[in-house]
């Protein structure tokens, strides 16, 4: 179930977006009250932000007091800080609009029931007392930005509590909800549903929860067209899996995906989805979709907002679904005589419907390019034959080049094709003279063949044996996707013998990542996180080098250049401030960088160049030490306060960089391994990035396997701080974490470093060891010149 959180009267300093509505108008008439010489203020606004122009329009005031009001907006508010240590508190309880809520939140929990900005008919901050308005917010401001309002019901604090045991009872109740929030202005929990709000009602009559009477059920409207009843005896189709609740309020990412072609197949009582460049599948359909039987001829599908239909053994387009959408439900209905595996849809129209809304926005949009109808439809029906071409191509090169080409997609609505090819082909002998203006290409590790052999070799051996995964293939990183239903079931068949995984497969988990914990002090200030590290004895001396050495950033384009540039630059006071926070965190010290400056590594560019120009040395100089070690012992349900689930004993077999000795042990935390759920039971989770603590399964900590580590006990210290407050950390003897960037990597029979992830490339130990000598060898001059 998708959960949309409102916030519970939070302090929003909007700024109005562009009002369209009354861009279609003259200023002057939708702002009659403006002067000339202030609508020209509005129109040719050469100011820093364009916000403020915004706002001057949509509310009808000048340039000069649009930026009046969002000065007294941002006023109090925290920018990035130029230097270390806490920000000076507020000279009064009313020098902002967020310390004055903080203020009355504290100093009068039981009456203060919010505030929130005014913009019409006049500009102010209305501030909610449950009683005693005026009296109250008298003894703490007399500036007239702020006015009272008598506002009954609950308080700040009780209107949040509520939602929050509300929200936990929902889900308790296993109803079916949207979104929850608490509106300020009328004392009001509101809740969106996506079913009837009657068995929380009856749960109340029960006693099971508690439901004030401020508390407010936004319910569903029925669907405007009826099921259609399934016929007596018609067994044509066995059953019609759905989502057990509605979906259509909740809210859906605005990312931009294709639409999919499709066939819709009735095999077997069950209707599947054969989707281009997809698996067939049992089609899960959303609640506002119905079986419709009526037609004894043909079995149909039926929209119960628009009536539309679609039909079994026909050609249909499914709507493209959002990150998130993709995965089945866990509540379902309807799926006994169909038990997938599922393929969602949201989303469902006929083909030639389709196409045809196609057509007319694709005329419509050349007519306005190209000035007629008719020279619209020329340069469309030119682009449908070179369609029909680089699709005939497509299946007839995909035919016979499978060892090469992974995929090709053709993109209809330009009539262009995009081939995903190994570095065996060039692209220009794969298109055809004629085509290759249309055809862009870019280079992967595998060709669709053995991508396929791998998909069809471990979906075999997965039926055999009984366990449910779902299993994709990305072909531009080159690995087939396996997501196991059960993965401790899979590893115990693994173990066994009972399966054997193609080189080409990797396991696609849920991320589990370290725990954050809310309920500790530092949690109060967002900046304490850093204020340990700006205490570090060096901290002064690597900010000044931070501030004079140039980095290379890249700038937008200047006014009428439409590439990005790469500059060196100097970062500014806050740049500065935080560039040192984590130089600190990742162990840097000034005779360190010094050091390794010396030697021709930079750990203050290193850092910066982490995100998309790293390199070998520049990961290295970011590590405390770099091994390579044998595991010797996995305790996966080892969690603590740090945030850490499990730890890992290693022992050195070599040292490449750092003083951890060889033949002594290390202990490395990481987020994978088990937690306990909701009911009590260990299950376990795999981070990302990180090796598989379960035997038997791709990228696996097994036995006798050797693996190049780089570490960092620094930065160990800082992430159990950060996600676990003061003396999170464990202190007996020292502990590791990963750096970023640089996964454990396993070196294989063949002498490469292969890390668990798909980045960095793969590396031949030889060249790692011979790369790493200069940056050893500058550390063991400083830490010969500390000891010194």
């Amino acid at each position: 179930m998708m959960r949309f959180m409102l916030s519970a009267g939070a302090v929003v300093f909007a700024l109005a977006p562009p009002a369209h509505a009354q861009e279609e108008k003259p200023l002057s008439e939708t702002c009659p009250n403006l002067t000339a010489e202030e609508i020209d203020g509005i129109e040719n606004f050469k100011g820093e932000f364009a916000e403020t122009a915004w706002y001057a329009r949509a509310y009808c005031v000048s340039v000069e007091e649009a930026h009046r009001r969002i000065e007294i907006q941002l006023r109090g508010s925290i920018g990035p800080r130029t230097e270390p240590g806490p920000p000076p508190l507020p000279a009064a309880p009313d020098d902002s609009i967020g310390n004055l809520q903080g203020v009355l939140r504290e100093k009068e929990p039981d009456t203060f029931a919010g505030l929130w900005i005014q913009h019409e008919p006049t500009y102010g901050v209305a501030v909610a007392f449950t009683r005693d308005a005026a009296a109250t917010l008298a003894k703490y401001t007399n500036d007239p930005l702020f006015f009272p309002v008598e506002r009954p019901g609950p308080s700040l604090i009780e209107l949040r509590a509520t939602q929050d045991r509300l929200v936990e009872d929902l889900s308790r109740l296993g109803i079916n909800w949207f979104g929850a929030g608490s509106n300020v202005t009328t004392g009001k929990v509101e809740i969106q549903l996506g079913q009837s709000a009657d068995p929380i009602r009856e749960a109340a009559a029960r006693g099971e929860i508690d439901l004030p009477d401020y508390v407010v059920f936004e319910e569903p409207d029925p669907f405007p067209v009826p099921a259609p009843p399934i016929p007596p005896g018609d067994f044509r189709v066995k059953s019609f899996p759905q989502f057990a609740f509605r979906t259509d309020g909740m809210p859906r990412t605005l990312v931009g995906v294709p639409d999919v072609p499709a066939r819709l197949e009735l095999r077997d009582g069950c209707l599947w989805l054969h989707p281009e460049g997809e698996d067939p599948r049992i089609a899960i359909w959303e609640q506002s979709e119905a079986l419709d039987l009526t037609d004894p001829a043909r079995v149909a599908v039926m929209n119960r907002f628009s009536g539309g239909k679609v039909f079994a053994n026909s050609d249909v387009v499914l709507m493209g679904l959002q990150p998130g959408e993709v995965t089945p439900p866990i509540d379902t209905v309807g799926t006994d005589g169909c038990p997938g595996p599922y393929r969602v849809v949201r989303g469902i129209m006929p083909r030639d419907v389709w196409d045809r809304q196609r057509e007319q926005a694709a005329l419509a949009d050349r007519t306005r390019e190209l000035g007629s109808r008719a020279a619209a439809e020329a340069d469309y029906a030119a682009d449908m034959a070179r369609f029909a071409d680089l699709r005939s191509w497509r299946d007839r090169v995909m035919a016979e080049r499978g060892d090469i080409i992974a995929q090709i997609y053709v993109d209809e609505g330009q009539a262009t094709a995009h081939v995903f090819h190994t570095d065996a082909v060039s692209l220009d002998a794969l298109a055809p003279t004629a085509l290759r203006p249309f055809v862009t290409g870019q280079v992967v590790p595998h060709g669709a063949n053995a991508l396929s052999a791998a998909r069809d070799d471990i979906a075999n051996q997965l039926a055999a044996i009984g366990l449910e995964a779902q299993i994709t293939i990305n072909e531009i990183e080159g690995y087939v996707g396996v997501r196991p239903e059960n993965v401790r079931a899979l590893s115990e068949a693994a173990v066994a013998g009972r399966i054997e995984f193609p080189a080409l497969v990797r396991l696609t988990m849920e991320n589990q990542s370290a725990v954050y914990r809310q309920d500790i002090a530092i949690r109060s200030d967002p900046e304490a996180i850093w204020y340990p590290l700006e205490a570090h004895p060096d901290f002064s001396a690597i900010r000044a080098l931070v501030e004079q050495t140039p980095i290379m950033r890249l700038e937008p384009p200047r006014p009428g250049e439409t590439d990005s540039r790469w500059i060196a630059s100097k970062p500014s006071g806050a740049g500065s401030l935080q560039q040192t926070h984590f130089l600190v965190a990742y162990g840097q010290t000034l005779d360190r960088i010094e050091d390794l400056r010396r030697a021709g590594f930079d750990p203050i560019e290193a850092l910066e160049d982490m995100n998309g120009r790293a390199t070998v040395e520049k990961r290295a100089v970011l590590a405390t030490d770099i091994v390579i070690a044998e595991p010797v012992g996995i305790d996966t349900f080892d969690n603590g306060p740090d945030g850490f689930a499990s730890t890992v004993r290693w022992r050195i077999v070599e040292t490449l960089s750092g003083d951890v000795a060889p033949g002594s042990e290390l202990r490395q935390r990481l987020a994978s391994g088990e937690r306990l759920n909701e009911t009590g039971d260990r299950v376990y989770g795999q981070g990302m990035d990180e090796p598989v603590l379960l035997a038997g399964l791709p990228n696996s900590l097994e036995p006798g396997s050797r693996w190049v580590l780089h570490l960092n006990d620094a930065l160990y210290r800082h992430s159990a701080y950060v996600q676990g407050g003061e003396g999170a950390a464990r202190t007996e003897g020292r502990w590791f974490i990963s750096i970023p960037w640089v996964p454990p990597s396993r070196i294989d029979e063949e002498g490469m470093v292969r890390p668990v992830s798909l980045h960095p490339e793969p590396i031949a130990l030889d060249e790692l060891r011979e790369r790493l000598a200069p940056i050893a060898g500058a550390l063991r001059t400083e830490e010969s010149e500390r000891n010194e």
